[in-house]
């Protein structure tokens, strides 16, 4: 992976990946390296099986196999003719003297293969390869994540990492020239793929992260926020930030060594050994100015021996230009007794802020600092502070942001990449408050060790000449794409209704792998970002901010009633609303399923009442007899509940977390229902399979959904309380067939339910069995069963398929008509809590 550029001075061995060369390679096409070398590739269910000659293959055959197919074989079909395996393999590069991949020489070879690509003055044909060469990836993408998600063992972690890291090159270069050549460009994929149980693509980068000394909390950050591999990688080549911190105690989930404590918080000087005394800023003058509703300024002068000094405190309104000071408490420069602060670090802040660029003359260099503006007491005039603590940001001249992990740093030994990556990986960006700081200003400068930088600003300068770019370029765009999601976006006000959506999406983003030290203060933080009413949550207990917060809202995205948010509010009405927008959770489990939680401003939404959440969406309504049929057959939700609708079609509901905090299923229940995300469309009643045996298996739907209860209904509004999150499938044709099939004998027996409920299971099942062996005589319809026992990698001998069928028939008969459910569109109307 050596194509990707390093940090300066960069310290750490690179990751060296093995050249497997016991299969041979070939220049024919990448579909059928395969089978030109005896190779198997079947995907049965979720699987992959690779076999050569009919037989499994040892790891390291298969291991060489998978290599030269999709690394060596996808590099030629992209690139073309041009291409040989010398070309990106070393002899003696590996620690034991062995060979090893290498692609310096990557940029060059697609910079040869763009340049005849994007000079084709065909367009219809160049699109035509770009159309190929797309597909091709996204294929490759699909094969590689199921080998890598099936485990299969490849011997060496780096072999896929490899081949991931390589095809995210590829596919960013396919979309530069879609780019240039004016083509609607196609969605980029990533290979970091979150699956239950399974390590993503990028764990063995993170497990590097944690070995060279990184904090878990900024590990599991980044494990968040970056999708490509390649940043990964060059983050882990990073030295790790705050070093020289106790970071043994910390998790995934909080970072201890930076964790304020009010009663051991310590004051921190701008060196070691300093004894400097504290300066107060005047309490009476600050106050005079916040009780005229203006901003206090503090400005630095000479004190009365002309060495020593004093702060003199500045009124906004007489027209002072000013810089606010964005800084992070945990660092020592904050004080939970007193509006003071060490004299050396106001004398250093005062020295930067004259470095700065100021249009025209200024004499006083006046700054805005929290640690000094907002009073510690009395609470009325720290309230007076916090409504008005987007102002400073807004109307200073600059944000200047100071973090000792930066001002540690050289700027001018660093590119722009390692700035950006920097500046992501700073204690800055970890704090919420800052969050807002930095996105109300004008302009936000950093402080590094040699000076002050605008970061912004350097990507104006970049090179946008070459086609593809650089892979520098390319990462430097991402992360900056990062960075300007989480500092520099500025929706529109909350007040545009139009826009609540988006501002609601946007704000989870950027706020997900934030802290703050006192939790109340999430929500001050949020008026401010969203520019709402502060007064609304300043004057109301803490335990109330967030509540306030959300019925602030007219109307909120529909896919909150699927939010699967570590905790929710308590209060009625508002059991769907998180109570946090911090902590690692995806856009989908936080604010629900892609195409609701960020709906435009015309597509339908959710509204917010003092009852629950009222919404649009379909669902079924089971039959009033299911719970107790349930109960008549012990029916536990460990199992899938099969079921029908009106039209004939079947489903399967799988019960998963609670809804939120003590929502589970109670004991007694009136009526269930189901609310779902995204319409199940059914293809009408399946007969008893046909003599036919190519049913499909593979393509069911499916949507997530709320399982709840039904406790009134008044007009058109279903009022309802939800308990638990659901998977709902609808299955796919072969398995149709099959539960029609059992359907059909069900029906044709016709056991009373008085003697179903009095008998046991096995002994229900030889009530089947001579209806079942006649209807499976039919080879059609044996060949059908057959192919779903093969399809779901069960057994396919004959007396398996009988009994299985034989048990399915129970189930289905067992439930009867209270197995159906009424199936409502997507404008059956719900009000959820």
């Amino acid at each position: 992976m050596d194509h990707i550029p390093l940090p300066f001075d960069c310290s750490f061995p690179p990751v060296q990946v093995p050249y497997l060369d016991n299969t041979p390679f070939d220049t024919g096409s990448w579909y059928t390296y395969p089978q030109r070398h005896g190779w198997q590739v079947e995907q049965p269910k979720e699987k992959i099986h690779l076999w050569r000659n009919g037989e499994k293959r040892p790891v390291s055959e298969t291991a060489a196999f998978v290599q030269s197919w999709l690394y060596f074989a996808l590099l030629r079909d992209v690139t073309g003719d041009t291409f040989s395996v010398d070309y990106v393999s070393r002899e003696g590069g590996g620690d034991d003297g062995k060979r090893v991949i290498s692609i310096a020489g990557l940029e060059e070879l697609l910079g040869a293969w763009t340049a005849r690509l994007a000079g084709n003055a065909d367009i219809t044909e160049t699109k035509e390869k770009l159309s190929k060469l797309y597909k091709l990836l996204i294929e490759h993408r699909s094969i590689g994540l199921r080998i890598h998600i099936c485990g299969i063992d490849l011997g060496n972690d780096t072999i896929m990492l490899a081949i991931a890291v390589l095809s995210e090159r590829l596919m960013a270069a396919v979309i530069d020239v879609y780019a240039y050549l004016g083509l609607e460009t196609p969605v980029e994929q990533t290979w970091r793929v979150r699956h239950e149980g399974v390590d993503d693509l990028g764990q063995p980068i993170l497990k590097l992260m944690r070995a060279r000394g990184w904090c878990p909390y900024d590990v599991r950050r980044l494990d968040i926020d970056i999708n490509e591999l390649s940043i990964l990688y060059y983050y882990s080549n990073l030295k790790a930030p705050r070093s020289s911190k106790d970071h043994s105690k910390c998790s995934g989930e909080r970072c201890l060594a930076m964790l304020t404590n009010p009663a051991t918080y310590r004051l921190s000087h701008r060196r070691e050994g300093c004894s400097c005394p504290l300066l107060f800023a005047d309490q009476e003058e600050v106050a005079q100015i916040l009780e005229q509703g203006s901003i206090p300024l503090i400005s630095m002068m000479p004190g009365p021996d002309h060495e020593a000094l004093k702060i003199s405190v500045k009124d906004l309104a007489q027209g002072h230009r000013f810089v606010a000071i964005s800084h992070v408490w945990a660092e020592g420069s904050g004080n939970v007794n007193d509006n003071a602060l060490q004299t050396c670090l106001l004398k250093d802040i005062s020295e930067q802020v004259r470095k700065l660029p100021w249009d025209g003359s200024s004499s006083d260099y006046a700054f805005w600092i929290d640690t000094l503006c907002v009073p510690v007491r009395p609470p009325n005039l720290q309230v007076l502070a916090l409504n008005k603590m987007r102002v400073p940001y807004e109307r200073a001249d600059h944000v200047l942001v100071l973090d000792s992990h930066l001002r540690s740093l050289d700027s001018s030994k660093s590119s722009p990449t390692e700035l950006f990556a920097q500046v992501s990986c700073s204690s800055w960006m970890r704090r919420l408050w800052t969050l807002q700081e930095g996105r109300l200003a004008r302009k936000v400068w950093f402080q590094f060790a040699d000076k002050a930088m605008d970061v912004q600003s350097i990507f104006a300068v970049f090179d946008r000449s070459r086609v593809p770019s650089k892979v520098e370029n390319w990462m430097r765009l991402s992360l900056y794409i990062q960075l300007w999601m989480q500092i520099w976006y500025r929706g529109d006000p909350v007040k545009n209704t139009s826009r609540v959506s988006a501002m609601i999406g946007y704000t989870s983003l950027a706020l997900r792998s934030r802290s703050v030290s006192v939790p109340s203060d999430e929500a001050l933080c949020l008026f401010n970002l969203m520019d709402m009413d502060i007064t609304r949550v300043t004057t109301v207990p803490p335990a109330e901010r967030m509540m306030v917060f959300w019925r602030s809202f007219e109307r909120v995205p529909r896919g909150f009633v699927f939010s699967k948010a570590s905790s929710k509010l308590s209060q009625e009405g508002l059991h769907w609303a998180p109570s946090s927008f911090l902590g690692f959770q995806s856009e989908k489990e936080w604010s629900g399923p892609q195409g609701l939680n960020s709906p435009g401003p015309d597509d339908p939404h959710a509204v917010p009442t003092g009852l629950g959440l009222q919404v649009a969406l379909p669902g079924f309504i089971f039959h009033q007899g299911l719970i107790e049929r349930m109960k008549e057959y012990d029916f536990t939700w460990n199992f899938p509940l099969t079921f029908q609708d009106g039209d004939g079609v079947w489903y399967s509901m799988q019960l998963e977390k609670p809804w939120r905090q003590g929502s589970d299923l109670p004991a007694t229940l009136d009526q269930l229902a189901v609310v779902l995300a995204h319409e199940l469309q059914g293809t009408g009643q399946s007969s008893v399979p046909s003599r036919r045996g190519g049913e499909n298996f593979s393509s069911q739907r499916s949507t997530v959904g709320v399982l709840v209860s039904v406790t009134r209904t008044e007009s058109e509004m279903m009022y309802v309380t939800a308990h638990n999150h659901v998977a709902v499938y609808r299955h796919a044709e072969g398995v149709q067939r099959y539960y029609s099939l059992a359907d059909h004998c069900a029906k044709e027996v016709n056991i009373p339910q008085t003697i179903l409920s009095n008998e046991s299971y096995v002994a229900s099942k030889q009530r089947y069995k001579a209806t079942v062996e006649r209807l499976l005589e039919d080879k059609g319809r044996l060949e059908s069963l057959v192919a779903m026992a093969r399809y779901m990698g069960k057994e396919e001998g004959y007396e398996h398929l009988l009994g299985d069928m034989m048990g399915s028939t129970v189930v289905v008969a067992r439930f009867g008509e209270c197995g159906t459910a009424q199936k409502v569109g997507g404008s059956q109307q719900w009000c959820v809590d």
